[in-house]
């Protein structure tokens, strides 16, 4: 499966958006194989600024420091569950998103080796979710839903174990299914 995602990123023309750097933001969709292929994605703890308790890719704000945006997916992927730089193999990436908090988020696709133990940033990270390939493909995702404050979004969502996954990364994760799968927008 891996090797089918490879060539279908290599094959996708990537739609950049401009931004100006200090809400420029980048982020990796790590993934493995385990009986089949895997994404790892992660629960955000309540103690970050932005996006409490969603679920999201690892990754964060581009910095000064960071050669480019990839630098920065795998910064901050380093950072908030300590997936070792050298560990990841980027293989591609998907189009740029803006989220509803003002960001231009820049996603990048890498492989990780499994089994990997990860270290989680208890700041940064509650928990990591390791959502399998096969759920993303059948799922059929909803288009408004309620919050656990009674408030109703409109946007698609993708549920997996109980955890909705919403906004930028549940748009990102259907632009990787239907990249990965030839489907249509």
């Amino acid at each position: 499966m891996i090797a089918t995602i490879a060539k279908r990123l290599k094959e996708h023309s990537v739609k950049t958006l401009e931004c100006v750097r200090g809400v420029r933001a980048a982020v990796v969709i790590p993934i493995f194989e385990n009986s089949g292929t895997h994404i790892v994605l992660t629960k955000r703890s309540d103690k970050v600024r932005f996006h409490k308790g969603e679920v999201s890719f690892p990754g964060g704000m581009y910095e000064e420091k960071d050669h480019d945006t990839m630098s920065t997916a795998l910064r901050e992927c380093s950072e908030e569950i300590g997936v070792d730089i050298d560990d990841v193999k980027i293989i591609g990436r998907i189009d740029d998103f803006h989220t509803i908090t003002g960001f231009v988020v820049t996603p990048y696709v890498g492989i990780i080796p499994y089994p990997y133990t990860f270290t989680v940033n208890p700041d940064e990270v509650a928990s990591i979710i390791l959502l399998p390939y096969g759920h993303l493909r059948k799922a059929s995702p909803v288009t408004e839903q309620t919050d656990y404050n009674g408030k109703t979004h409109s946007g698609p969502a993708i549920y997996y174990n109980g955890d909705r996954i919403w906004g930028a990364t549940c748009k990102m994760l259907l632009q990787f299914r239907r990249i990965v799968e030839h489907e249509e927008a």
